[in-house]
């Protein structure tokens, strides 16, 4: 008998097995169509969407809700929601490239891609405002997410060209954060009109960096210890950077 199991279970095709979504998948297409600024090589995306296409044919059958033993670690699910959301965004704008150039330009079009456009995940249809929200911020509290999913814009975080994974989620979250606090074009001090300049991102989730302009004052300041210093003892103002929703397209090569 167990002779017999184990040949009928050799003749089950893996795509017919109840795994988690195949992260290598998604790891091709970072490696071939995202460039070292994280912007997007749609137009190549397009042409060679064929992993990227099986990857969220995954998600749309497999999730964490939908399948939690595949999921038994809090890094387990937090990798597998970042993905999800990072993949989703690049299917979408790839498959509809290059009419989605200028999509993110407008409020209307921004409503529709992130509130009211569906996917289908773990068997569900979810919008990515939902994911973001739901499946990401209020389900991990996790600050650091919001310099791992990208929106498909240049005001975004630099699309990640590592795909995340139980093991590596936890160090990639504080690299980017890292990363993206250290470019001046989301932190910048302005001394001659004593203002410190941030990213929209931390004004439009402020209470996920802190209840209080202190406690989010010192989540900065582990990311820029010196400029948030001298903010403090000269009573720099807070400002907020205007946010760039152009296309993160790549250059042409």
């Amino acid at each position: 008998m167990r002779k017999l199991i184990v040949a009928l279970c050799a003749l089950v095709p893996l795509s017919a097995q109840n795994g988690p979504p195949d992260v290598a998948l998604y790891q091709t297409v970072l490696d071939r169509f995202v460039t070292e600024d994280g912007s997007v090589n749609y137009a190549g995306l397009k042409a060679d969407r064929a992993p990227l296409d099986r990857f969220v044919g995954q998600i749309g059958k497999i999730s964490p809700d939908s399948h939690p033993q595949l999921f038994p670690t809090r890094q387990d699910r937090l990798a597998y929601w970042i993905n999800a959301y990072n993949a989703l965004v690049l299917w979408a704008m790839a498959n509809d490239y290059p009419q989605s150039k200028n999509l993110l330009q407008t409020v209307l079009g921004r409503a529709g891609f992130f509130y009211q456009r569906t996917f289908q995940v773990g068997g569900k249809s979810r919008t990515l405002s939902s994911i973001e929200d739901d499946s990401l911020r209020r389900a991990f509290s996790e600050p650091r997410i919001h310099f791992c999913i990208v929106c498909a814009s240049r005001g975004c975080p630099w699309l990640a060209r590592t795909a995340f994974r139980a093991g590596n989620v936890d160090q990639l979250l504080e690299a980017r954060a890292r990363l993206f606090w250290n470019q001046k074009r989301n932190f910048r001090l302005a001394p001659e009109t004593r203002q410190l300049f941030v990213s929209s991102i931390f004004n439009w989730f402020e209470k996920d960096f802190g209840a209080s302009m202190e406690a989010r004052l010192e989540f900065l300041a582990r990311y820029r210890p010196t400029d948030v210093a001298q903010s403090r003892r000269a009573d720099y103002r807070l400002a907020y950077i205007d946010y760039d929703w152009s296309l993160n397209l790549a250059s042409d090569p």
